[in-house]
């Protein structure tokens, strides 16, 4: 049977997002950052935002559907440029806390642990989480299919236990290590920007696993949102840092993310929402640590 002449440009048009969903020109700079960084927010975090910072566009002219929660929203894979933006917001809230514990003449090692808890739960522990599913998948499971039953499991085992405990614990006593709040809020913040930026970079460097979930979700990250989310991130670090600390931070979460990068490829072949969330709490412990070498914690008087 022949097919209609029109047949293939209604299939194109049928791709096409519709236009609620597509930026318009008449779109502002400023509106598609503030677009963007709601998104982020809302999905790095358990904080939610005012109901007019990203109220839908209105278009008298589309028919929006009531069911459709994405409507006037700009897509997973467009936000991450603005990923480390808000790990320095999610840093600069916990190291608020870290401060306010040590004005208040707690230990050290008290403020840190506070630190760690006002993270927690402005972000609701997601990337703990990811580091938990990750620890019990690849230590528990013996294939692949496994593995990725294990992490989608919603309960906890030895391994992920164990994760968390000695995660929490070193980042804590890193924090805890530092002679001064100020250095340790500053290295916080840090951790927390750079354990953010290179994020995006895993989500190109691998192919998600699963066919559904945040890998299949989230959208295809471009390459460059993914470099200038790194370059973003390195920059804030060397203002928050210093240049020299900064490098070392830097490198020090490349590396970290690299690990479990290569880890996870050997493992389910690609990345999942969990293996990001690990890389983050991996980076971040990293980083902490680092610093704690790089200003001379008491440890080192």
């Amino acid at each position: 049977m022949k097919k209609p002449q029109n047949q293939s440009s209604e299939q194109t048009d049928a791709l096409q997002p519709d236009r609620m969903h597509r930026e318009g020109p008449s779109m502002s700079f400023f509106r598609r950052m503030m677009d963007r960084f709601s998104v982020a927010w809302l999905f790095l975090t358990r904080v939610p935002l005012p109901g007019w910072w990203n109220a839908p566009l209105p278009d008298e002219d589309a028919e929006v559907d009531e069911t459709d929660k994405g409507v006037g929203m700009t897509p997973l894979a467009e936000t991450v440029r603005a990923w480390p933006v808000v790990g320095l917001l999610v840093g600069a809230i916990a190291a608020l806390a870290l401060w306010g514990g040590a004005s208040l003449g707690l230990h050290p090692l008290a403020a840190a642990f506070l630190a760690l808890i006002v993270g927690a739960l402005v972000t609701g522990a997601l990337h703990e989480d990811g580091l938990a599913d990750v620890a019990d998948g690849f230590g528990g499971g013996a294939t692949k299919a496994k593995k990725l039953a294990i992490m989608k499991d919603s309960h906890i085992g030895t391994y992920g236990v164990l994760a968390l405990i000695l995660g929490v614990g070193f980042r804590a006593t890193s924090l805890g290590g530092f002679n001064t709040p100020v250095l340790a809020a500053g290295a916080l913040i840090g951790a927390h920007v750079l354990s953010r930026a290179v994020m995006p970079l895993m989500m190109v460097m691998l192919e998600p696993v699963r066919k559904g979930g945040l890998g299949r979700g989230a959208g295809m990250v471009d390459r460059d949102d993914a470099v200038i989310a790194a370059i973003l991130g390195v920059l804030m670090a060397f203002l928050i840092l210093g240049l020299g600390p900064g490098l070392l931070a830097a490198g020090l979460a490349a590396g970290g993310a690299a690990a479990v990068g290569w880890l996870a490829q050997r493992q389910i072949g690609g990345f999942t929402g969990d293996v990001l969330g690990a890389a983050q709490q991996v980076v971040e412990a990293l980083v902490l640590s680092g610093m704690a070498v790089a200003f001379r914690t008491v440890f080192y008087v």
